[in-house]
């Protein structure tokens, strides 16, 4: 079992930090584009679940851009992980799958309950400001 972040939500992290340090809090999408390595046409991919969330803009337009508009302390790595990924399932058997909702449950299950609630709770204690400023926590 591999617990790792997709690619696109390392890029939506990079993406958020990316802004968050234009001096003017919006970068065109060819330059945005650029600095992630990717192509303009990859970029609404990566971008679509921030401006969904509310913590980016996109306008169109020769002055247009991406503008972020919430201060990353007050988004969490849980935060960005469902909304790039989706919402983590809190209710899925490690190994009966979708058996477990039929009643029965399995000797992985309370351990992995308790791993699964330790990870949702790190992950929500952290915050893509704090990442962003401290090295040793980068993605």
């Amino acid at each position: 079992m591999r617990l790792e972040l997709t690619k696109r939500t390392d890029l939506a992290f990079r993406a958020l930090t990316a802004i968050e340090s234009d001096s003017e809090h919006r970068v065109n999408g060819a330059t945005l584009a650029d600095a992630l390595g990717i192509t303009t046409h990859y970029l609404p991919h990566v971008m679509a679940p921030l401006t969904r969330s509310g913590w980016v803009i996109s306008t169109s337009g020769p002055r247009g851009g991406y503008t972020l508009v919430v201060d990353l302390d007050n988004i969490t790595l849980l935060q960005l992980v469902e909304a790039v990924e989706g919402p983590i399932d809190t209710t899925g058997c490690l190994h009966l799958g979708p058996r477990h909702n039929s009643g029965h449950t399995c000797a992985l299950h309370r351990p992995w309950t308790k791993a699964r609630k330790a990870l949702m709770a790190e992950l929500d204690d952290v915050t893509i400001g704090h990442i962003a400023r401290d090295p040793h926590t980068a993605l």
